[in-house]
């Protein structure tokens, strides 16, 4: 290692130091900002080829980590309680051979997925009880089944002229998705029952323990909590678009049980551009539904809720809200999930700003919480 490399590996390990000497002290540290530290540190340690050669082999760890799950091997283990058991030990409870078993938990256990405790003997911990949780094997299952195919031809679709972004099927250009598998993702969990088992397990769960309810981001229990909106005959408190069960409008009723007032639920997001909202109310909600679509069909979605705002009314967006420099990679990753799979987009800061000002609405605050990628977008008529 050169001196200008040994100077700037022991300047980012004084940084993460003297960041984790903050946190011990209770002192407010962004998480962003920490893991980044420690991120870059890494990154300066191993150097470029090693880099590159951990990121190449990148989905070696995605495909052993989905043997681990679908054989039982993972469930075999969390239901021993962290007490060890060796490969041979956990071929007798699942169908997976015990050399195949050490072989995949060479990687899963340099990755912290399992602690290794022994000559092929092994034990569950902290991840891979969350791994095990209820729907979050289905997340990886899904991304398989979809995103690594669609990854696999990006670059030849694009090579070929059929990669476009915002596609317009009247000129007979497609997505990724459906250039892919020759269907969309709707239909292709009508026609197979346990894809469709796996995205239902998944899509309740898939940010839990990442993000923070749109409620405690938003300081709804005192912005929501005004008059003129708890009588039959008075506007509903809060609309919320493409809510689908209203979970979100129910997680805030029952967080604000002294807030008076209707809370309405539209979906059918088909629906939605031509259905008419409520009028009036205090506040339009949308979570996860804009980052859907392309910025035309967004404001197609978007006009008939302002058409239905009163000035007094609130339009809250529940989404990422990337910073226009320096973006997290799980914001990115989002980002071009969202564009392979429905031609849609996560959004930062601006282009939220000139997507909204172009329906007449005007950003009064990005509400954020530490370590939460997505932030509650606040605007109003202008």
């Amino acid at each position: 290692m050169e001196q200008t490399d040994q100077d700037s590996v022991l300047s980012l390990a004084n940084k993460v130091s003297g960041l984790a000497e903050l946190q011990s002290s209770h002192n407010l540290v962004q998480q962003e900002e920490f893991i980044k530290a420690i991120q870059r540190l890494q990154i300066a340690v191993e150097g470029p080829a090693h880099y590159v050669a951990r990121k190449r082999h990148e989905p070696m760890e995605y495909a052993a980590t989905l043997l681990i799950i679908d054989s039982g091997v993972l469930q075999a283990l969390v239901e021993n309680g962290r007490k060890p058991l060796s490969a041979q030990e956990l071929a007798k409870k699942t169908k997976m051979e015990p050399l195949l078993i050490t072989r995949c938990m060479r990687i899963l256990t340099a990755i912290a997925l399992f602690d290794e405790v022994g000559s092929s003997t092994y034990k569950s911990n902290e991840i891979s009880e969350w791994l095990a949780r209820p729907g979050q094997a289905d997340g990886y299952r899904l991304i398989a089944r979809w995103i690594l195919p669609i990854s696999s031809r990006i670059v030849s679709l694009w090579e070929n002229n059929q990669f476009t972004q915002f596609p317009d099927e009247s000129k007979g250009e497609r997505n990724p998705f459906i250039w892919t598998f020759s269907t969309t993702q709707w239909e292709m969990m009508r026609q197979d029952p346990e894809l469709k088992r796996a995205f239902d397990s998944y899509m309740p769960i898939r940010r839990n323990g990442l993000r923070v309810p749109w409620h405690e981001i938003y300081p709804a229990a005192t912005e929501l909590d005004v008059k003129g909106f708890s009588e039959p005959h008075e506007p509903p408190l809060l609309v919320d678009v493409g809510g689908n069960t209203g979970y979100d409008a129910a997680s805030f009723k029952g967080k604000n049980p002294h807030i008076k007032g209707r809370c309405v639920v539209q979906d059918l997001p088909e629906t939605l551009a031509s259905s008419v909202a409520p009028e009036a109310a205090r506040a339009y909600f949308m979570k996860a539904l804009l980052h859907d679509f392309d910025d035309a069909e967004s404001r197609r979605l978007l006009s008939n809720t302002v058409k239905a705002m009163s000035p007094e009314s609130s339009l809250l967006i529940d989404d990422w809200v990337l910073p226009d420099v320096g973006a997290p990679v799980a914001g990115g990753t989002y980002d071009l999930m969202m564009l392979m799979l429905l031609s849609g987009m996560e959004r930062s800061e601006s282009q939220w700003k000139d997507l909204l000002n172009s329906v007449g609405l005007e950003v009064k605050k990005v509400w954020r919480k530490d370590g939460v990628g997505e932030g509650v977008i606040e605007a109003k008529k202008r």
